[in-house]
């Protein structure tokens, strides 16, 4: 088993919240990682036009006690990323399908392991705490969001918890309204900003129901508002920026919530199970009858 700490993309998704001296701090990194790891606090002050303080406040800004601990677990993901041939590729109109396959999957794998070191381990229990003691729990997003919340609905019923969603963000709202403290609402939004979803987080607070937050790395609205926060992280660019890797990596996170949740109660959770499955393998059986039955009317 191979882990990132995910220190690059923790950089990436930092440039748009430093200081200057911090920024400079940040884009040399992404430029020369590799250097970086043979650097000296000093060096790396003089090669980012920074200083020895503001490379201090950066790596704290990150979550390392220092310098030291911030290199260590860099040269770690580089090692991986070398290792497994993880280097952010671009494509182009010219690749082959081998390329496009790879390229695709490679992403898709470093946003995994970025985002299971992103996803802390207090907050994920917290969010579990949230689920497992709900009298209902809604979903809400937008977009591709929306196709995780229908994920995660379909998920969560199947071991007899009460949870809905709706495409119609007015019917979010309406949902979002009738909640009360007993309950739980599970925004979804890789920006953190998407405003419909904002504005049902807001209403079902309002009500005095938890809100768990699958987000990414970063300060956002959605962040600062949630009562438990799961960041995913995601490598997006181009024809990628159609949410492919987030998508991925949140569809991940609710599946860890969903097992975690359905081991809580193991026996309870697999006649839940059972139960849905027959009865699901008893409509597909009468659904295929009833159409036998229309096919040989129609042939009479």
């Amino acid at each position: 088993m191979f882990i990132l700490e995910g220190i690059l993309y923790k950089i990436r998704e930092s440039l748009n919240d430093v200081k200057p001296s911090e920024g400079a701090v940040a884009e040399y990194i992404l430029k020369h990682p590799k250097n970086v790891v043979t650097m000296t606090i000093n060096q790396l002050a003089d090669a980012s036009y920074s200083s020895p303080s503001a490379i201090m406040r950066y790596c704290h800004r990150l979550g390392y006690k220092g310098f030291k601990e911030f290199k260590l677990k860099l040269s770690g993901d580089l090692a991986v990323i070398n290792l497994h041939d993880l280097e952010q590729e671009t494509l182009s109109p010219d690749d082959s399908f081998d390329k496009i396959m790879s390229v695709i999957t490679n992403t898709n794998i470093q946003s995994l392991y970025s985002s299971l070191q992103l996803v802390q381990k207090d907050q994920f229990k917290a969010a579990y705490q949230l689920l497992i003691n709900a009298n209902k729990i809604d979903f809400y997003g937008v977009g591709s969001s929306l196709l995780i919340a229908h994920d995660a609905v379909q998920k969560f019923m199947r071991i007899n918890k009460a949870c809905t969603t709706y495409n119609d963000f007015h019917m979010q709202k309406v949902s979002a309204v009738n909640l009360n403290e007993d309950d739980v609402a599970v925004a979804i939004s890789y920006s953190g900003e998407t405003q419909q979803v904002i504005d049902c987080v807001k209403i079902a607070q309002s009500k005095g129901a938890k809100v768990i937050a699958i987000t990414k790395y970063a300060d956002s609205e959605l962040s600062d508002t949630a009562d438990a926060v799961l960041f995913v992280a995601a490598q997006e660019d181009e024809f990628r920026s159609a949410a492919m890797s987030s998508r991925i990596a949140s569809l991940n996170v609710i599946d860890m919530l969903y097992t975690a949740c359905a081991y809580e109660d193991y026996d309870s959770s697999l006649t839940h199970l059972n139960q849905t499955y027959d009865i699901i393998r008893k409509s597909k059986r009468e659904e295929t009858k009833r159409a036998r039955n229309n096919d040989n009317h129609r042939k009479t």
